[in-house]
């Protein structure tokens, strides 16, 4: 029975100083790493930044890579936000949770492209599609379904007061039906 190691072995192939750390990267190593990650998918600057200084590289190299990057707009925050508030919009996230994933990715809350997308947004018809096609057309009747619904809309992004709108109870108050929430 052969018992293989766990030893760590850098993208060169060795150990830079034989104690397990990976050997500096070269910029040739750090312009195909930025390239693979950027063909795979959109990523914002801070999301490669942080990766590369994973994998060992050093500031100079980022800077350099970064706007050599930049320059050939190969990376751009405004076209990752877009495409990310895209996708959680398809996903049928709400607002909330939308800019909870965009600060985890380095973007701010209150980028441009988010509010461009989201000013127009009506929230509550998005959460009140997103209940039907969850939970059928038929309203709930029920104080623990009608709570139950309320979670999974907050927990999607949607705040208090845009699932009771979407469950038809915008007039009610929220505290005398939901008191088990």
């Amino acid at each position: 029975m052969k018992v293989y190691s766990k030893k760590r072995v850098s993208d060169a192939g060795e150990d830079a100083d034989g104690a397990g750390q990976p050997a500096a990267l070269t910029p040739e190593q750090v312009w195909s790493r930025l390239l693979g990650w950027q063909t795979r998918r959109e990523h914002s600057h801070a999301e490669l930044v942080t990766k590369l200084r994973q994998f060992g590289a050093d500031s100079q190299q980022i800077d350099d890579a970064m706007a050599r990057l930049t320059d050939l707009d190969l990376q751009n925050d405004d076209r990752f936000a877009e495409v990310l508030v895209r996708t959680q919009l398809q996903r049928g996230r709400g607002e909330r949770v939308i800019r909870q994933h965009m600060k985890q990715r380095g973007i701010t809350p209150d980028h441009q492209e988010l509010a461009d997308q989201t000013i127009d947004t009506d929230w509550v018809a998005r959460a009140r599609a997103l209940l039907h096609r969850r939970f059928g057309e038929q309203p709930a009747t029920e104080q623990r379904e009608r709570a139950r619904q309320v979670r999974f809309l907050q927990y999607r992004g949607f705040s208090l007061s845009q699932a009771l709108a979407a469950m038809g109870r915008a007039d009610d108050d929220p505290e005398s039906d939901l008191t088990d929430v």
